[in-house]
C-alpha cells in the first residue's frame, strides 16, 4: 500500500501528457535553510561551487546554484538523469511540484501543474506530510521569502501554470 501511494504522489505520474521540464532543469533555485545546509556540509556540497548568497530586502538567502548559462541545477547529472544528491536533497526540492506563495494575505500551497483545474482533492495527504516534516517548523519561520521571492527573484513570465491548494497548516498561524 506504501508504494502505491509514493507511486500516486509523484510527480512524474501527475499527468501522463506533461511537457513540463523537472524542476531541477527549468525552476528558480531552491532556498536553502538551516538543516539543507547542515545535509550539504555533510556531503561536501556546501562550497561556492554549488551554493551561493543572494540578498533580498537587504537578508540574506542561500540557493543551489544553477550550471553556467543554463537553468539547470549544478547538482543534476544529466547523465544519469536524475538529481545527484537525491537523499540529502534540499526542503524546497522535496515539496515540489508544491510551493508555498503568499496569496490572499496568507501562505497558501500550491501545485505546478499543466492541468491547473485539475481535481487536487488527492494533494491533501502529500501536503500533510510536508506539513508534519521535522523541517517544516524552520521554513515557515523563514515564510517571509516565499513572499520576497515571488516579487524580486523569480521571473512570472516563465513560472508555470499552478493551481492554489489551501491554506499552510502550521503552529505559529496567527
Amino acid at each position: 500500500m506504501v508504494n502505491l501511494l509514493q507511486d500516486k504522489f509523484s510527480y512524474k505520474n501527475l499527468c501522463g501528457n506533461c511537457s513540463s521540464k523537472p524542476c531541477c532543469s527549468d525552476f528558480a533555485a531552491p532556498m536553502l535553510f538551516m538543516d539543507d545546509l547542515k545535509k550539504l556540509k555533510e556531503i561536501d556540497k556546501l562550497d561556492s561551487r554549488f551554493v551561493k548568497e543572494l540578498m533580498i530586502d537587504n537578508k540574506p538567502l542561500k540557493i543551489i546554484k544553477k550550471k553556467e548559462n543554463s537553468n539547470t541545477c549544478i547538482l543534476w547529472d544529466e547523465k544519469k538523469n536524475a538529481c545527484s544528491i537525491y537523499e540529502h536533497r534540499p526542503y524546497d526540492c522535496r515539496m515540489f511540484p508544491f510551493d508555498i506563495d503568499w496569496v490572499d494575505d496568507e501562505y497558501r500551497w500550491i501545485i505546478y501543474s499543466c492541468n491547473p483545474d485539475s481535481d487536487w482533492t488527492w494533494c491533501e495527504q502529500h501536503l500533510r506530510k510536508l506539513e508534519s516534516d521535522p523541517q517544516f517548523p524552520e521554513v515557515m519561520e523563514n515564510a517571509e521569502f516565499f513572499r520576497m521571492t515571488s516579487k524580486n527573484y523569480v521571473d512570472v513570465s516563465t513560472e508555470p501554470p499552478y493551481a492554489i491548494l489551501r491554506k499552510v497548516n502550521w503552529k505559529n498561524d496567527s
